[in-house]
């Protein structure tokens, strides 16, 4: 597996860079598959979704928003336990551009609805379910790498906090592909 993600790093730096439009006032939209993991409430990573759109404030400083929705099943005996995060964060994110690739970090806040929903068929069907808001913070960064024009690969690793009576930490990788409008 790191033999894998080291060769597929090397072929993203060996690629040619081009006009990657980093330029003050440009949009971008960006969107991709995430996995979320190391949650108290179930075992393993949920695989989810992210959607995100960002204005280039300057070449170094966006601000960003993001959307994303994660969902992990586990059985638990006789119980089956769904969990399922539904979260939307903003907030700043620093570049430091590079010929080749550009590095970033971020500090995202905002809420995740935490639905939790228990369901056995033992000795009976029956269901029982739980849903809150909660704050969240999320902070973690990662790098783009330029594939055409305006589009770049981004690749991510961040660290979630919910605020919920216990807390719940978790990690998350997260990869997808960036298209960015200039002026």
């Amino acid at each position: 597996m790191a033999v894998a993600i080291i060769c597929c790093a090397l072929v993203f730096l060996a690629l040619p860079t081009r006009g990657w439009a980093q330029e003050p006032g440009s949009l971008e939209v960006a969107g991709g598959y995430s996995f979320l993991g190391d949650s108290e409430l179930v075992d393993g990573f949920g695989l989810g979704w992210f959607a995100e759109g960002g204005w280039r404030t300057t070449r170094w400083l966006s601000l960003s928003a993001e959307v994303s929705r994660h969902r992990r099943t586990q059985d638990v005996g006789f119980i089956d336990v769904e969990v399922t995060f539904q979260t939307l964060l903003a907030g700043p994110r620093f570049w430091w551009p590079t010929p080749r690739f550009t590095p970033f970090v971020h500090i995202l806040t905002g809420a995740t609805r935490l639905d939790v929903v228990a369901r056995t068929a033992i000795p009976v069907d029956a269901a029982g379910d739980d849903a809150a808001t909660h704050p969240t913070l999320q902070v973690g960064g990662g790098i783009e790498v330029p594939i055409a024009d305006r589009l770049a690969l981004r690749v991510g690793v961040d660290y979630r906090r919910v605020f919920t009576n216990a807390g719940l930490n978790e990690s998350r990788f997260a990869t997808g592909a960036v298209y960015r409008f200039g002026r």
